[in-house]
């Protein structure tokens, strides 16, 4: 195992750098400042082009510790899509909903509403998560929006990255699994919990700041 934390960063989060500066014992790829389309596709390319096994998401709008990045990463590699989860951002009360659902994305994404995604209620996962055995833990779906995801190398090569009107590159994966009927499901480990800032659009800096990446071995 081999893994590349790759670290989506179009925002200046002092909360995040703070939890980053914490995650020890892995390579680190920081994509600031690009576009989403144009971020994704160019960690890809970074990624394939190198010799790591698996791809791992980190949005800056997320907080992860380092008990999570090391959960993540020592799951079996029979996995090729594993995450954890978090509360989602989309309404005015971030403890409601989830960011995983038992279902697909509304296609195109563009033309979502939020009710369309059919998030798990965190009241769910967490009456499950009582319920259940260690062994149990770990759960098919249909969409995750990208708490702290593993990807391995044989779905980074075979499923390309894509927008759809510039976002949703998430929702654009789960669709595009379904889609070209590959064999990936994605899992979500429902031990792994992580905290989603809720961070306004106005605080992106893509297209005010320069666009670079940062490789730290």
């Amino acid at each position: 195992m081999n893994p590349l934390l790759v670290i989506f960063n179009p925002r200046c989060i002092p909360e995040f750098y703070k939890a980053i500066e914490k995650i020890n014992g892995i390579s680190k790829l920081w994509i600031k400042y690009f576009p989403q389309d144009e971020a994704y596709n160019k960690a890809r390319q970074f990624f394939l082009q190198s010799d790591y096994t698996h791809f791992m998401i980190l949005p800056d709008d997320l907080i992860v510790t380092q008990a999570d990045v090391d959960a993540i990463v020592n799951y079996d590699e029979s996995y090729d899509s594993i995450s954890g989860w978090c509360n989602n951002t989309g309404r005015d009360d971030t403890n409601i909903d989830t960011n995983i659902s038992a279902f697909l994305p509304p296609d195109p994404p563009r033309t979502a509403t939020y009710e369309g995604y059919r998030w798990f209620k965190i009241a769910q996962i967490e009456s499950l998560l009582s319920k259940v055995e260690n062994s149990d833990a770990i759960i098919p779906v249909l969409h995750q929006g990208f708490a702290l995801s593993r990807l391995s190398r044989r779905l980074i090569k075979q499923v390309p990255f894509r927008t759809d009107a510039g976002c949703c590159v998430d929702s654009c994966l789960s669709l595009d699994l379904m889609k070209f009927k590959v064999d990936f499901t994605q899992y979500v480990d429902i031990r792994i919990r992580m905290k989603h800032l809720k961070i306004p659009r106005s605080e992106l800096l893509v297209g005010k700041e320069k666009a670079i990446m940062l490789f730290e071995n």
